[in-house]
């Protein structure tokens, strides 16, 4: 397996006067940043590479004395005509299970890294498998109640691009869009979701740089009806889909073109989780004009807020109540669990609710998990890996009072107005690093 030489990634970029006065004057926020500043290095050399996390999740399954098991559910690169040669596999997508699919049991499916660029969620996750894995009274009273499933890493072509020779994380999928091998026309538009041309912001914002190949947001590839396969389509039907802009958008689910999300999907399907979390990273805020804590997490419970049609069969999907119930009392449980004093970790905002069917979280909702969306604050072109403890802990600690909270009853008492009164997401910070927020 590829294995990149980790440096550090040189960040220079013009600014103006306005934004230097703007970053360097008054502190925007409480901690102040980290944000990029002029000539500054962004290190990564911490983070995992795929063979790092390979070699760790095989050895904490060597270790955990049969508590682990380790599967790989699929690979990258998978076109959904199949595989050319044995070579065109890509990388292996792994499952770590914690209990199997038991009806009896509460099942909690987490996903991380599904954006290349996006790395301490996979770094949160394997320090939860690492203490899922030991013998502690604790951890056995949850998963004799609670199955786990982790999916430590869900875009290892993004997490491990190359960029002039280094090791460089991007946003995007490697896979390219080839109408005619499922037999569309040749100039049959690419779902809207595909970066034709691999190209991503620049580190200074300022523009964009082609980083890797072409590629797909693997955030946009999914969609409430799970087992669709576009190439089992009526081929006129597809074509008049992606031709018409009225409904090649993000109101619509996704293709599922890629193999990633076809993975991550035939687990879901397998599993049949209570409780989907994806993690992501996202820019930064404060918490109001009063408040200037930096937002170190932002949480969601709601990203599909209408119910959906499915312009193929015409079948419609729709958020359960009591679904969403859980998943607000999850989202709200997790809010609480970080609540200390006016500390920085308790500076929680919302997610603003959104409509998006061709997210993971969207479909599945859509097909009865609860869902929580967690977004750490910063990327790797605008916080590389300072802050990587305390961000890491605002993702395990909330996730440890979940598992407890399903293993013993008592997320059933947390009120789900809680989440409903979480501080809704606002003060952007204005500073050159976020000028242009890409959605989760």
């Amino acid at each position: 397996m590829k294995k990149f030489m980790k440096l550090a990634i040189p960040i220079t970029f013009a600014a103006t006067m306005v934004l230097s006065s703007s970053v360097f004057a008054d502190p925007q926020s409480n901690p102040n940043g980290p944000y990029i500043e002029n000539e500054q290095n962004i290190s990564l050399s911490s983070y995992m590479s795929n063979e790092d996390l390979y070699e760790k999740l095989q050895k904490l399954e060597s270790q955990s004395n049969g508590k682990m098991q380790l599967d790989i559910a699929g690979y990258s690169n998978q076109s959904p005509d199949g595989y050319s040669t044995e070579d065109d596999i890509g990388e292996p997508l792994h499952v770590v299970k914690f209990g199997d699919n038991d009806p009896n049991k509460k099942r909690v499916l987490i996903t991380t890294q599904i954006h290349g660029n996006e790395q301490i969620g996979t770094e949160a996750a394997l320090d939860i498998i690492q203490k899922l894995s030991s013998n502690g009274k604790e951890v056995n009273e949850i998963l004799e109640n609670v199955s786990i499933w982790i999916m430590p890493r869900i875009n290892p072509e993004g997490a491990d691009n190359e960029y002039e020779g280094s090791w460089y994380p991007i946003r995007y999928t490697h896979q390219t869009w080839d109408p005619e091998a499922i037999d569309l026309p040749v100039d049959t538009s690419a779902p809207w979701y595909y970066n034709e041309d691999g190209s991503e912001r620049a580190q200074n914002n300022n523009g964009r740089i082609v980083y890797g190949i072409p590629g797909y947001d693997q955030n946009r590839d999914y969609n409430p009806n799970l087992g669709l396969n576009i190439e089992d389509q009526d081929k006129s039907e597809v074509a008049d889909f992606l031709n018409n802009r009225s409904t090649n958008n993000s109101r619509y689910g996704g293709l599922y073109v890629t193999a990633e999300a076809r993975t991550v999907t035939s687990v879901f399907e397998e599993f049949q989780p209570d409780v989907f979390v994806d993690v992501h990273h996202r820019g930064f805020n404060t918490v109001s004009d009063e408040d200037n804590r930096s937002v170190p997490v932002q949480l969601a419970a709601v990203v599909a807020t209408q119910d959906y049609e499915d312009p193929f069969t015409g079948k419609t999907y729709e958020v359960d109540e009591d679904v969403l119930k859980l998943g607000k009392q999850v989202n709200a449980l997790s809010y609480l669990s970080l609540q200390n004093g006016e500390s920085h970790f308790g500076a929680i905002q919302k997610y603003p609710d959104v409509n998006l069917p061709g997210t993971a979280l969207g479909a599945f909702a859509l097909n009865d998990a609860a869902i929580m969306l967690i977004e750490i604050k910063g990327q790797s072109q605008t916080l590389g890996q300072k802050q990587n403890g305390m961000l890491k802990e605002t993702v395990k600690k909330p996730l440890y009072e979940v598992f407890k909270g399903l293993a013993d009853g008592t997320i059933n008492d947390v009120d789900p107005q809680i989440y409903d009164d979480i501080p809704e997401s606002t003060n952007r910070i204005s500073d050159p690093t976020t000028r242009d927020d890409d959605a989760f």
